[in-house]
């Protein structure tokens, strides 16, 4: 019975946790999120098992003060399980919010700089999305260091026109990428490619 449970809990924390780097399928942490997942899975499974065996025996044998103070670690583990796997959901909505083209303004504005465990994922999601405000993009232009966000930025028609020039004339060793990024972006064609001639006038061409 005790084991059943600690399985119960540990293996619905095992499934929900390694389930969650398919969200990211190309990052590189996501090995370390099965990783660390197992180990604390694992180690959920025992302690429930163990508290929960010793609170039974010690109920079963008339010593209800010792059942009940195994069962307050129980609780304790039980709780900070359930508030993982909340804390989980709530990466999982941000994660699928911060893509998503219909998200509103204000939600991707507010999850700017979100920690999901996944570096910054949050940030070039929001950089990619049509959907952000121009303010934001603004400010995720200013973390120079998240090369990532850059060159989703590089790829997003709606980044401002001054900043994707900035970006064009960046010398570092990411450039050869965000050039690559910027090739791939519609609006950066238009603004540096051959202006179209001026038609001439009718009155000019007598």
């Amino acid at each position: 019975m005790a084991l059943l449970v600690g399985l119960l809990i540990g293996g619905s924390r095992f499934l929900y946790e390694s389930s969650m780097p398919s969200l990211v399928p190309h990052d590189a942490q996501g090995g370390i999120w099965v990783v660390f997942s197992s180990v604390v899975s694992g180690g959920t499974v025992l302690l429930v098992s163990l508290f929960c065996f010793l609170a039974l025996r010690f109920f079963g044998m008339q010593m209800r003060l010792w059942g009940s103070v195994c069962l307050l670690p129980l609780i304790f583990i039980v709780g900070w399980t359930a508030n993982t796997m909340i804390h989980l959901t709530q990466i999982r909505h941000a994660l699928v919010d911060a893509a998503n083209p219909t998200t509103e303004p204000d939600r991707l504005r507010g999850l700017v700089g979100y920690e999901t465990g996944f570096g910054y994922e949050i940030d070039n999601r929001i950089a990619s999305n049509p959907n952000t405000p121009v303010d934001v993009l603004r400010s995720l232009y200013g973390k120079s260091d998240q090369v990532g966000t850059v060159m989703c930025l590089a790829r997003n028609p709606k980044t401002p026109d001054d900043i994707l020039l900035k970006l064009a004339s960046r010398d570092d060793n990411w450039k050869e990428w965000i050039q690559k990024s910027l090739a791939a972006n519609p609006r950066y064609k238009e603004i540096t490619g051959p202006k179209p001639s001026a038609v001439p006038s009718e009155a000019a061409s007598r």
